[in-house]
C-alpha cells in the first residue's frame, strides 16, 4: 500500500518517478548497449583481482538501491566481487539497509549523523578488503559484462582510474537508453563538469580502435574503479570538502597531475538515473557547498589558472574553504605536475580565455617609486626607490590585485597606521583589493 503522500506526488521523495521504479523488476531484462566490437571480446577472469563495490546512499528508494545491488551481482562473474559495501548515510528508514544486508556478500555500514558522499565513500574504502575499489551511485543498473573491462584495464595499468560509459535511465518512466560512446568528460571555467563529444582526430582514433580506453580529462565521479593502494597513495578524497560537488574535478586533476590516467572504458556500460533536482539538502545551501569545494580544488591544483575561475565565479572569492595545507603537502609529496602541464598535455582543447594583461604603472612619490625589492612575501614592507623599469607594478582588473614578482601589495594595520607590504596573493583577503582612480594617492599608508 502506498501512503497518501506517495499517491499524490510520486516524485516527492527522490525527484524521480518512484512509482515507475517500484513497478520495474530489480533484475529486469535491458538492452545490451555495448557496441558490437565489444561483444566479440573475451576476458580471462582468472588473471583479474576481485573488487569491493562501495555504494553510499541517503534516503534512497528501496527499489533503485536493490536494483543497483542485484544487477552488480547478477551481471558479474561471482569470483570478481569480493563484497558489496553499502554505506547508509543516516537515512531516515534504517530498515532499507538492514533488509539488503541479508543478501550474500553485502555489508551495511551506517553513519550516526549525515556525513555526505565524500566522507561516506572514504569510510567504505577503509573497510574494504579487496585490492580494487569500485564506486557506484545508489540508483544505477549494471549492464551485461560491465565489470570485466574495468578490472581488466586496471590489471594492465595499476594507475588507471577507469569509468564505464554511463547510459541513461529515464527519470520519468525508467526506460533504459544507450548513451553515445563518443563522449568524454570535460569542464568549464566555472568548474562545472560537462560531457563533450569527441571531435576530429580524437573521434577518428576511437572509431579506428573502438574497444580501446578513451582518455578523459575529467570524470563524472559517480561510477569508477581504482586500485585501493593507488587510491590511498593519491590521498583518497579531500576530506575538507562537504557532502557532494566538485570532488570529481578535484580527483580528476589529482589523478592526471600526479602520474595516473583517467579513462572511460567503452565496453563497460552502466545505466544511471539522472535527476533534475537534488532530493536532499546541503548545509548552508548547495551553491555555497559547491563553491567551497571547487575553491579548494582551485587553490590546490590550478596554480595561476585559478584566477580564471575566480573571475567567472566572483562569489567564490569570499567563500570559506577551510585549511588546505594537508592537500598542498600531498601535492608536494607526490611531486605532481603543474596545471599548465595538465592543460597542455591532457586537455589542450579547453579554450583559455584571452589574458587580461592588466596595465603596468609606476607608483610614484616625486622621483621615487614603490618597489618590493624582490623580497620574499611578508619579509619586509615595500620601499620607495629611484625609478627603474623593474619597479613597475601590475594592476589586475579581474582581481583588483597590485602585483610585482608574483606577490601582492597588501595593507597591514600597524598601530594607528596602515603599512604596505608584499605578500602571497589571496583572493579572500580584502586588504589586497584595490580600485584604480587616476587621481588616487596612498595617503595615510606608511612604508
Amino acid at each position: 500500500m502506498f501512503n497518501d503522500v506517495y499517491r499524490q506526488d510520486k516524485y516527492a521523495a527522490n525527484k524521480f518517478n518512484q512509482l515507475a521504479s517500484d513497478s520495474v523488476s530489480v533484475d529486469r531484462d535491458i538492452i545490451d548497449s555495448r557496441e558490437h566490437h565489444c561483444k566479440k571480446l573475451s576476458y580471462d577472469v582468472t588473471t583479474m583481482e576481485p573488487t569491493s563495490i562501495i555504494v553510499t546512499f541517503h534516503n534512497e528508494a528501496r527499489s533503485t538501491l536493490l536494483r543497483t545491488v542485484y544487477t552488480a551481482m547478477l551481471r558479474s562473474p561471482p569470483e570478481l566481487i569480493h563484497e558489496i559495501i553499502l554505506v547508509d548515510d543516516c537515512s531516515k528508514d534504517e530498515s532499507v539497509g538492514k533488509d539488503i544486508a541479508q543478501l550474500e556478500k553485502v555489508v551495511v555500514l551506517r553513519n550516526t549523523k549525515r556525513e555526505g558522499l565524500i566522507r561516506s565513500r572514504v569510510k567504505g574504502a577503509a573497510y574494504a578488503t579487496a585490492p580494487i575499489l569500485t564506486f557506484l551511485d545508489s540508483h544505477v543498473e549494471c549492464n551485461v559484462g560491465w565489470l570485466e573491462p574495468l578490472l581488466g584495464r586496471i590489471s594492465q595499468n595499476p594507475k588507471a582510474v577507469v569509468a564505464p560509459i554511463i547510459d541513461v535511465i529515464n527519470m520519468d518512466n525508467f526506460n533504459y537508453v544507450a548513451a553515445s560512446a563518443d563522449l568524454r568528460g570535460g569542464f568549464d571555467w566555472n568548474l562545472v563538469f560537462k560531457w563533450e563529444f569527441l571531435t576530429g582526430r580524437l573521434r577518428d582514433e576511437r572509431h579506428a580502435h573502438p574497444t580501446d580506453p578513451i582518455k578523459s580529462p575529467t570524470m563524472a565521479g559517480g561510477l569508477f574503479s581504482i586500485r585501493k593502494s593507488w587510491f590511498e597513495e593519491l590521498g583518497t578524497y579531500d576530506m575538507g570538502m562537504e557532502v557532494w560537488g566538485g570532488e570529481n574535478l578535484e580527483m580528476s586533476f589529482r589523478v592526471w597531475q600526479c602520474g595516473g590516467s583517467l579513462e572511460i572504458i567503452p565496453c563497460s556500460r552502466v545505466g544511471h538515473v539522472f535527476r533534475k533536482q537534488h532530493p536532499y539538502t546541503f548545509p548552508g545551501g548547495s551553491g555555497n557547498v559547491f563553491q567551497s569545494n571547487t575553491r579548494r580544488a582551485a587553490e590546490v591544483w590550478m596554480d595561476e589558472f585559478k584566477a580564471i575561475y575566480l573571475k567567472n565565479v566572483p562569489a567564490a572569492r569570499y567563500v570559506k574553504y577551510g585549511n588546505i595545507s594537508d592537500r598542498v603537502a600531498l601535492r608536494e609529496r607526490l611531486k605532481c605536475q603543474s596545471f599548465s602541464w595538465y592543460l597542455e598535455t591532457i586537455y589542450p582543447e579547453l579554450r583559455i580565455p584571452p589574458k587580461d594583461k592588466g596595465e603596468f604603472y609606476h607608483l610614484k612619490n616625486g622621483a621615487l617609486c614603490l618597489d618590493t625589492l624582490g623580497r620574499r612575501a611578508g619579509e619586509a614592507p615595500a620601499q620607495l626607490v629611484y625609478i627603474q623599469v623593474k619597479s613597475r607594478i601590475r594592476m589586475d582588473p579581474a582581481t583588483g590585485w597590485l602585483t610585482q614578482g608574483g606577490r601582492c601589495l597588501s595593507v597591514l594595520p600597524s598601530g594607528d597606521e596602515l603599512r604596505l607590504i608584499a605578500t602571497h596573493c589571496d583572493a579572500a583577503d580584502g586588504n589586497q583589493r584595490w580600485v584604480f582612480e587616476k587621481t588616487a594617492s596612498f595617503g595615510g599608508i606608511g612604508l
